[in-house]
C-alpha cells in the first residue's frame, strides 16, 4: 500500500457502495488525490533512513500551521449549526506534547514560526473540506506513528502522540467523521467542500516547502 493510500483510507465499508454511487469521501479523495500525491512523496515520515532531527524537524513544522489552524477553526460560527465537536479532536495539544518530549521547553516553542497563509474556510462547505484533510491524516498517521516507534522508538508518550490518532477510537472515530461529512454534505455546496480541502492540502504544503522564489535578474 502506498503512503497516500495509507494516510487518507476510505471509511469502513464504503468501498463496495462506492463501485456503484461515489460517495463523498470518494469525490474528495478523487479531487485531491493529485495534490494529496504530491505532498506526501515530499514527507520523509517513512523513509527508513528518517532521523530523529528530521522528525523533530517534521513536527515542528506541523505545529506551525496546526496552531493558527485551530485558532481559525476555533473563531468559526457554524459548529453549533453544524452539529459537530471538534475540541476533542483537536491537534495542537498532541503537537505540544511531543514538542516538549522532543527537548523544547515552553520558550523555544514559543519562538516556533506559525503559518499565516491559511485556508480561507469563507463557508461551512470549505470548513467540512478542511475537516476531511485534518481527520483523514489523523487516521492516516496511525501507520507513521508504528514506523516512528519500530525505527526511532518515539511512542504516543514519548514523541509521538500526534501520529498516534486517538488510539484504539480512531477508526470509529473516522466512521463518525464519515457519518456526519455524508449527512451534511447533502446540505452544501460539493464545490466549496472540495474547495476547503484542496486549500488546506495546498496552504499545508506551501507552509511546509515554501516555493523557491523567482529568479528575476
Amino acid at each position: 500500500m502506498s503512503q497516500a493510500a495509507a494516510q487518507y483510507p476510505r471509511a469502513a465499508g464504503c468501498q463496495g457502495a462506492a463501485a456503484a454511487a461515489p460517495t463523498i469521501l470518494s469525490r474528495l479523495k478523487h479531487a485531491t488525490r493529485v495534490r494529496h500525491a504530491a505532498l506526501e512523496q515530499r514527507l520523509p515520515l517513512l523513509d527508513p533512513r528518517l532521523s530523529s532531527t528530521a522528525y523533530r524537524d517534521c513536527v515542528r513544522g506541523f505545529f506551525g500551521y496546526y496552531g493558527p489552524l485551530e485558532a481559525r477553526l476555533r473563531s468559526l460560527p457554524w459548529w453549533e449549526a453544524l452539529g459537530f465537536d471538534y475540541q476533542p479532536r483537536r491537534k495542537t495539544p498532541r503537537l505540544l506534547h511531543d514538542l516538549h518530549a522532543l527537548g523544547h521547553d515552553s520558550t523555544a516553542v514559543g519562538a516556533l514560526p506559525l503559518c499565516q497563509a491559511l485556508p480561507a474556510l469563507a463557508t461551512p462547505g470549505q470548513l467540512l473540506g478542511c475537516l476531511y484533510v485534518i481527520e483523514g491524516a489523523t487516521l492516516g498517521g496511525r501507520i507513521i506513528g508504528r514506523h516512528l516507534e519500530a525505527s526511532l522508538g518515539f511512542t504516543a508518550e514519548r514523541g509521538a502522540a500526534f501520529f498516534s490518532g486517538y488510539g484504539a477510537a480512531t477508526g470509529p472515530l473516522w466512521q463518525a467523521f464519515g457519518e456526519f461529512l455524508r449527512l451534511r454534505a447533502a446540505d452544501n455546496d460539493e464545490a466549496e467542500i472540495i474547495s476547503g480541502a484542496a486549500q488546506t492540502f495546498d496552504t499545508l504544503a506551501c507552509w511546509l516547502y515554501p516555493p523557491l522564489p523567482l529568479d528575476t535578474k
